[in-house]
């Protein structure tokens, strides 16, 4: 009995600490996957001159989720009759819950919907560069703590698991 307890505890804390570190490895994918629908989107806008539902359509068609579901229910959004800084913002509550983000990364995703739609197209393409830049280096943060703190977590719930079996036994 002893050693069936002394498993699930070593697995459930080694789950624990590859849940986390996986949640850590998630950050720097979803940043740059954000950050090229910020390029895409700016071609959209500069070069095809596409509607933001429209374009929001062929981004969430060309990403993974859950950062496609963004600018899948901001489209939807859009075609319900909110505006379009409305309707990016209700998408970002709707789905940030889903992303592996910081507090700061949703303030940036956040203000990204802010100049959507109610300016010229050359002023929307600076506010989108801006925002690209502030995810670039995002992105740059979230590749060092990558790399600085999976193994520690993984390692953290093996151990912590290891740990509480020499306890208890």
């Amino acid at each position: 009995m002893k050693l069936i307890g002394a498993i699930l505890i070593l697995f459930s804390s080694s789950s624990i600490g590859f849940l986390v570190a996986h949640k850590i490895s998630l950050r720097p994918q979803q940043l740059q996957q954000i950050k090229t629908a910020l390029e895409m989107l700016k071609t959209e806008i500069d070069y095809g001159m596409t509607p933001l539902p429209e374009a929001f359509n062929k981004l969430s068609q060309n990403l993974q989720s859950p950062v496609a579901e963004l600018f899948r229910l901001a489209k939807i959004n859009i075609e319900e009759g909110l505006v379009a800084q409305e309707a990016w913002q209700k998408a970002v509550t709707e789905v940030i819950s889903e992303l592996a983000l910081l507090e700061e990364d949703r303030n940036v995703i956040l203000d990204i919907g802010c100049n959507l739609g109610n300016s010229s197209s050359a002023d929307q393409i600076r506010h989108l560069q801006l925002a690209q830049e502030k995810i670039n280096n995002l992105y740059q943060e979230a590749v060092l703590e990558k790399q600085q703190k999976v193994k520690l977590w993984r390692y953290l719930g093996v151990l912590t698991g290891l740990l509480v079996v020499i306890i208890i036994v």
